[in-house]
């Protein structure tokens, strides 16, 4: 397939890759980043910068690829990357978590459920975006589009029961 070829495509895996092998570090502890910036560790700082990022433009992406189609290429590129850089974050966010809380496996629950989701987003997104040619594609975009919601509903529960509101 030509989309497979695209320069777009590898930049992704590319992305994907640095992630995984990011984050494969980060919770061995050969980048420690437990280190406080104000109140909160620089991890939690990271997963909330991400965060806020994905709440604020997923929305802001889909109204603006109906109000303005014209440059439906560039919001797409910026949807993809941003959120792919997003999920560089959440998941060292995640592993630094991972590692310091190996201790205490029932802390992990929220997080963990919120992580998996995030990877479903991603890894649909990306068959929805560069798998345009197989049949199934619109399946994707069905269990994409609900996987968005479910990760809003379990972040606020995420950063709510963060904050000991609940």
């Amino acid at each position: 397939m030509k989309i497979f070829r695209s320069s777009e495509f590898f930049a992704s895996l590319i992305v994907l890759l640095f992630t995984v092998v990011f984050a494969a570090w980060v919770y061995v502890n050969w980048f420690n980043l437990s280190f406080f910036v104000g109140d909160l560790f620089f991890v939690h700082w990271v997963g909330l910068a991400a965060t806020i990022f994905v709440a604020i433009m997923v929305p802001v992406y889909y109204v603006l690829k109906h109000k303005n189609p014209k440059k439906m290429k560039l919001l797409l590129r910026v949807h993809v990357f941003g959120n792919l850089l997003s999920f560089l974050l959440i998941s060292v966010h995640f592993a630094q978590n991972t590692g310091r809380l190996s201790a205490f496996p029932s802390k992990l629950g929220d997080g963990l459920v919120l992580f998996l989701v995030m990877s479903i987003i991603v890894a649909t997104g990306m068959l929805v975006r560069f798998g345009a040619k197989m049949k199934f594609v619109r399946y994707f975009k069905l269990v994409h589009s609900y996987a968005v919601v479910v990760f809003y509903f379990m972040m606020a529960f995420h950063v709510l029961q963060f904050l000991l509101i609940i």
